[in-house]
Parts: C-alpha cells; sequence; structure tokens
C-alpha cells in the first residue's frame, strides 16, 4: 500500500473530523523539537486531526474536537508530560491500547520507527517499559488498517508482537517434521507423562464440563492425555492449556476461557470449535479443531513481517492456517524435542512444505 492510498483510505473512514490547520501541525513540532513523520504529518493535514487508526484511533493536535482519552486532549500535552526530564525527546506518545500501555513514534526519523510502552511488567533492572516495536509508523498504520495489529494485541500483547516482527519469515532452518518417526498414542502419553513438573490430571467431570462449555467433544488422545497423565503442561513451549481446575505452573489462563474471549461470542477471531491449545511466545498460538476426527491442528499468527500480496498462498496469508498435522501427529513430533527450536516465525514455511505433501 502507498502512502497516497493510505491517505485516501483514511480520508474515506466514516465519522472523522476535520483535518488540522498547518499551525497546529507548526505548533506541535516545535514543541517535540522535531518534525513529524512525512505520513503522520499529512494524515494530520489531509486526513483528520486524530481518531484513525486501531479502535478510536490515535490522538489529534491541539485544538482538535475529537476527544477519545480520559487523561490527554492531544498529542503535545502527553509529549510534554512523559518527556518532563528529558528522557524521552522527539518520542510521541500516539495511541493507548488501554492499562497504561501505549503505541509510540520516534520522530527523530523520518520514517517513524514505532516504539510500545508497557509499565505493567516486573520492577527488576531486566524489565524496560520502552521497547523497539521493529516496525515503522507507515508499517504499523497499515496492519491497524488491515485488523492484523488490533487481532495480535488482543491475544497477545505489544512484546509479543515486538518479537514476531524482529524475526523475519521463512527461515532457511526448520526441523525435518516428514522424518521424524510417529508415535503411537500410547507412547505419546508415556512421554507426556516424563516431562517434569506437572499438574495433576483432570476429573473426567471437569473435562466433559469443558467439552460442554466449549459445545465439542476433544480429540480422544487431549481428553486422555488430560484424565490420564496430567491437566495440560506437557508439549513444546509452556506446555498445552488445560482444562478449569488445577493448572500448569506458569498458566495463567486455561482452555475454556481462551475459547470464551476469542472463538465464540460478536467479536470472535475463529470459528466455533477451534481451541486455543498453545501459547508459542512472540504473538503465535497453536490451536486445535475440535470439529475434526483428526483434532487438526492449526496455527494463528496475524502479525509476521510477511508480505501481503499475490504471490502468497491464500490458505497461508490469513491470520488462521491449517498447519496439516492431527493432534497426535503435532504432539508426537513436539513430544520428541522436534520443535524445541523451532521460532514462531517458521510456521508458515512449514504449513506450506507440509500441505504440498498431503
Amino acid at each position: 500500500m502507498t502512502e497516497d492510498e493510505i491517505v485516501e483510505m483514511i480520508q474515506r473512514l466514516p465519522g472523522l473530523l476535520p483535518p488540522a490547520p498547518p499551525e497546529a501541525v507548526a505548533e506541535a513540532e516545535r514543541a517535540l523539537g522535531h518534525p513529524l513523520p512525512p505520513l503522520l504529518r499529512r494524515l494530520y493535514l489531509e486526513g483528520a486531526n486524530g481518531g484513525f487508526g486501531p479502535r478510536e484511533g490515535v490522538l489529534g493536535l491541539a485544538g482538535s474536537d475529537y476527544e477519545h482519552h480520559p487523561d490527554w486532549a492531544h498529542i503535545t500535552e502527553i509529549s510534554e508530560a512523559f518527556n518532563e526530564d528529558g528522557a524521552y525527546q522527539g518520542l510521541l506518545w500516539l495511541f493507548e491500547w488501554g492499562c497504561g500501555i501505549w503505541s509510540v513514534v520516534d520522530c527523530r526519523d523520518p520514517s517513524g520507527p514505532m516504539w510500545g510502552w508497557d509499565p505493567n511488567g516486573p520492577e527488576d533492572a531486566d524489565f524496560t517499559c520502552l521497547f523497539p516495536q521493529n516496525m515503522t509508523f507507515e508499517e504499523w498504520l497499515t496492519e491497524s488498517l488491515s485488523g492484523a495489529l488490533e487481532k495480535a494485541f488482543e491475544t497477545s500483547s505489544l512484546q509479543a508482537i515486538a518479537e514476531r516482527r524482529r524475526v523475519p519469515d521463512d527461515p532457511k532452518i526448520l526441523p525435518r517434521v516428514d522424518a521424524v518417526d510417529r508415535l503411537a498414542d500410547t507412547e505419546i502419553m508415556a512421554a507426556a507423562a516424563k516431562h517434569g513438573s506437572l499438574p495433576p490430571p483432570a476429573s473426567a467431570s471437569a473435562v466433559a464440563d469443558a467439552e460442554q462449555k466449549i459445545g465439542h467433544r476433544l480429540p480422544v488422545l487431549l481428553r486422555r492425555l488430560y484424565t490420564e497423565v496430567a491437566n495440560g503442561g506437557f508439549g513444546p513451549k509452556g506446555g498445552v492449556l488445560g482444562v478449569p481446575g488445577t493448572l500448569a505452573q506458569d498458566h495463567w489462563t486455561d482452555l475454556v476461557n481462551q475459547y470464551d474471549l476469542f472463538s465464540s461470542g460478536e467479536e470472535q477471531l475463529v470459528p466455533n470449535g477451534m481451541v486455543w491449545l498453545c501459547d508459542w511466545g512472540s504473538a503465535v498460538w497453536l490451536l486445535v479443531d475440535c470439529r475434526d476426527d483428526r483434532g487438526s491442528i492449526w496455527v494463528w499468527d496475524p502479525m509476521g513481517p510477511y508480505p501481503r500480496d499475490e504471490s502468497i498462498d491464500a490458505d497461508h496469508d490469513d491470520a488462521l492456517f491449517p498447519l496439516h498435522l492431527s493432534m497426535s501427529e503435532w504432539l508426537g513430533i513436539a513430544l520428541s524435542g522436534t520443535f524445541d527450536d523451532m521460532p514462531a516465525s517458521g510456521f508458515r514455511t512449514m504449513a506450506r512444505r507440509l500441505g504440498e505433501k498431503a
């Protein structure tokens, strides 16, 4: 999408207020000590004085009647507040996601590199509130207009999005899943039981209750793992989510809660029956399709730095795409250690390769 196309798209959005006058832009740049990135400058002057972008839109300039933030009237006010001690010169707090989490644009560079601001982490020396988002303002706005940025934030965080953007797609080294011996269900269960510190198994009634809330039966192997081995925690990364009850260490949510958030209701992100199974990190999730007797595994990756053009297979250009492995195949391979070093950026390539062999 070209810069002109972005401006035209913003101009067509309904309900926006008139553009900002040139003097408002000049005043903001004077207060900031740097010119606005050219695209942002054009949008304020030719599009609207705030309100475009994710959700309710970015803050406007002084004089804007677009009031969607309870604490800040315009970008100059908030930037001066954050930069009282001169620590963040040239940075512009542009859009709040909620809970004090902001997207910030760096006006010291004409491309407008985006930064994330999240003050909600642990109070230790390794935590930093401000981190590079690994995208320019143009990329950030394009992804917000496509809905991908909102989807990624809904299911992860700005930190996870930043990590996903850091690693390019199509890495050269991927695990050879086609060369790995598939395990039988009994072997998978035995391997899962050796996974380490696991919660106790779930009761049959807890699994049945989860299935009732989801509206679909879980894959047979997953149901057996929950009732005979552990209520989640086995598998790659942090392990698969469990049903409500005693959860695995470091699991803050369960399979039903994630389903309620993202697989049901008016704002659902994936079809009914798709269950969020494993948080891979870097804004990527693995899901299992309970509508399918095989329990097919799908990948959720809404925010990768991949080209959005006709050269990409449509099945793998969406946020949600099939991995072309069943629940049994995926978990058997995962428990063998094959996926231990699998980067989140590799799933699109792996899905294409497995799809070609199917």
